[in-house]
């Protein structure tokens, strides 16, 4: 009877032992795929400050292609840099609507980046409004049709509901976002560590009441 007891034990001692030992394993996993989430949502929320600082670059160079235009100078350099900011801004655009896709086909109750993106904010299609308007710069002969596209970008940019309160609002939302996940993510380890702790606790409960039972029958 005293040798099924100790067994049993020692039984529970090793299945617990087994049990930390798939915690720890979990727990390590999900840190390391925490790291990595903080370093995506982080990537992201660059991207989404960058974009306002290449939309505001590509009205500003605009500005400049007219300037020149008007004063016959040529400087090919503003031209090559408004085409690379273009080609970035459009880069970046793409990548942003593909992660607020995902986030509408997994779960969009942590973000109103899908409004902002595809609802009232409307950001997908005044963004690429303003790309096909920057564009157009590169191909347009008379001075008097440059002129007008600047000012439509001008409008665009910094009009009311315009594209720049629209990227600031999706930076915003962007932060809140990954701070709403990165909580949930959190929440979940501590739970995974409080259980690691309760199961260490009665382990050592275990332990010590197998050392009790070994001084009573020694005595």
């Amino acid at each position: 009877m005293h040798f099924l007891k100790h067994k049993k034990s020692t039984l529970l001692a090793i299945l617990l032992c087994i049990i930390i030992g798939i915690g720890m394993t979990f727990y390590v996993q999900d840190s390391k795929q925490e790291s990595i989430k903080q370093d995506t949502l982080l990537y992201y929320i660059n991207l989404s400050g960058k974009q306002r600082q290449l939309a505001q670059r590509i009205v500003f160079l605009s500005q400049i292609v007219v300037t020149n235009r008007i004063l016959n100078r040529n400087n090919p350099s503003s031209l090559t840099e408004l085409r690379e900011c273009i080609n970035q801004l459009n880069s970046i655009h793409l990548i942003l609507r593909n992660f607020v896709i995902s986030t509408i086909v997994g779960d969009k109750t942590h973000s109103t980046l899908d409004e902002i993106y595809f609802g009232d904010g409307n950001l997908n299609v005044k963004m690429e409004e303003f790309l096909n308007d920057a564009n157009k710069i590169f191909f347009l002969q008379s001075t008097q049709d440059l002129f007008r596209v600047n000012q439509e970008l001008l409008t665009q940019l910094e009009g009311d509901n315009g594209l720049l309160a629209s990227l600031e609002l999706a930076t915003l939302s962007q932060q809140f976002y990954a701070q709403n996940l990165l909580k949930e993510s959190q929440s979940n380890l501590q739970i995974l560590l409080y259980v690691m702790l309760l199961i260490c606790g009665l382990q050592i409960l275990l332990l010590l009441g197998g050392l009790e039972k070994n001084k009573s029958e020694n005595k």
